[in-house]
């Protein structure tokens, strides 16, 4: 059965940015207090209105719920002197869907209004996180648990659903309390494969070029190890795909954060790989993304000319209409991860492979609904996001939980209720995002 209206206290959400990930993402929260009967308004601010609005083309019938507040200037908000700032007054939760480096600025104005916050990314290359190894948002922990409120960052599909997932199977093996287990790695590999007869970037290219081409780094033998760019790739075969796909290491938020909570862990690796990730190479191996400038001209390098001259990343419209055309033939998001367990059996130390991961194949079927338009690579993103969060705030509003200072996925795994963290799971399948397990030895054949 169930809950009334009556019986649930409203709850609002503020959204900064709305692109691709925001507005599924508030498609999705608004699917899941329909279904749980939770009156729920939100707070839309962004530069541009009609672009917000034009965003959630299919889920029109939501405007009514939506205070959409147009701004010159995030920062006159972020610090309360933007007259529009009045608006927030009363949020539950503020959503960072616009850009990492808006994090420490979302997290202060949290603290100012009381509010819960949650983020999709950190800035992994800014020179405090390079020298600490530890995500800004943690300098706020402390003023966040002395009010009582919680930061869920870096809360997504990957980030995010993949803590979840992988620090509910590392949880569980601790509570085995054998003291001969032995948890040896953990090795994440991500797959992003999108076949279609245009280039079609699933998400910004700007920051695909960032990130893969950063020198990546892993753990190994607890010492952090940094790469060449595309260097020691590995073969990986994901649950779905008929055969191997190409994987290199990648320095994302999965390596610092499960670092932090299982230290004693000696080997972390991020592997990524399929096609997207096979254009960013292409154009690495042609010196493209070089730093060096054009003879003649100083001041352009060749970097900002590549990037100068990608396409930029598509409308919705545009996707839909690549989808509903054929252009877009088959999209995959995959991770898969490889916990290597230890441990002595029948008076032999043994050594299998658990793998927990995740699948979206049914890229398809987001036409006709409200998430026509989205990416194979945000639609994940955004419900992910959405189905953590709202069982978060769920804990804290009705069941009195506490979920105090940064809360990662991993620490979302540990600190929900059995009952609380199943549901996430049947959520993530209700939404399409397919889960999987395994266990096998890891004795070469």
């Amino acid at each position: 059965m169930q809950p009334s209206s009556s019986a649930v206290p409203p709850l609002a959400v503020a959204f900064f940015g709305l692109g691709a990930v925001g507005s599924a993402m508030l498609i999705c929260l608004a699917e899941l207090a329909e279904r749980d009967g939770v009156p729920l308004r939100f707070v839309v601010v962004v530069l541009n209105p009609d672009l917000a609005r034009d965003a959630l083309f299919h889920a029109e019938r939501l405007f009514d719920r939506i205070d959409f507040v147009g701004v010159d200037d995030f920062g006159a908000v972020f610090d309360g002197t933007a007259p529009e700032a009045e608006r927030l007054n009363g949020v539950d939760m503020l959503v960072n869907a616009a850009h990492p480096g808006f994090n420490r600025q979302i997290l202060a104005l949290a603290l100012r209004l009381g509010a819960h916050a949650v983020d999709l990314a950190s800035d992994m290359y800014d020179a405090e996180t390079e020298r600490t190894l530890t995500f800004a948002q943690y300098e706020v922990d402390g003023d966040l648990r002395a009010r009582g409120l919680t930061a869920l960052i870096n809360l997504g599909i990957s980030p995010g659903v993949t803590n979840f997932l992988i620090g509910q199977r590392l949880l569980e093996l601790r509570d085995v309390r054998r003291r001969d287990l032995e948890v040896e790695s953990v090795d994440l590999y991500l797959l992003e494969d999108i076949d279609s007869d245009e280039v079609v970037f699933s998400w910004s290219p700007l920051v695909a070029l960032e990130e893969l081409a950063q020198q990546p780094r892993l753990l190994r033998d607890g010492h952090l190890l940094v790469l060449e760019p595309f260097k020691d790739p590995r073969e990986y075969r994901f649950p779905g795909e008929t055969r191997s796909v190409r994987q290199y290491p990648l320095y994302q938020e999965e390596l610092l954060s499960l670092h932090r909570s299982f230290p004693e862990i000696a080997s972390i690796g991020i592997y990524t790989g399929g096609s997207e990730v096979e254009l960013v190479k292409a154009l690495f191996q042609l010196n493209l993304l070089s730093k060096r400038t054009l003879p003649q001209q100083s001041e352009l390098t060749v970097e900002a000319m590549v990037r100068a001259i990608l396409p930029g990343m598509n409308k919705p419209r545009r996707i839909e209409d690549y989808l509903r055309s054929g252009v877009i033939r088959r999209a995959h998001f995959a991770a898969a991860a490889e916990i290597r367990v230890t441990e002595t059996v029948r008076n032999e130390r043994q050594t299998v492979i658990e793998t927990v991961g995740l699948s979206y194949l049914r890229y398809q079927g987001l036409l006709d609904s409200p998430y026509a338009g989205a990416t194979y690579i945000a639609y994940p993103t955004a419900v992910g996001a959405a189905i953590l969060a709202w069982h978060a705030l769920a804990f804290l509003r009705e069941e009195g939980g506490e979920l105090p200072g940064v809360i990662t996925g991993e620490d979302l795994a540990r600190l929900l209720p059995r009952p609380r963290a199943e549901a996430i799971r049947r959520d993530l399948v209700g939404w399409d995002i397919d889960l999987f397990a395994s266990v096998r030895d890891a004795t070469p054949l």
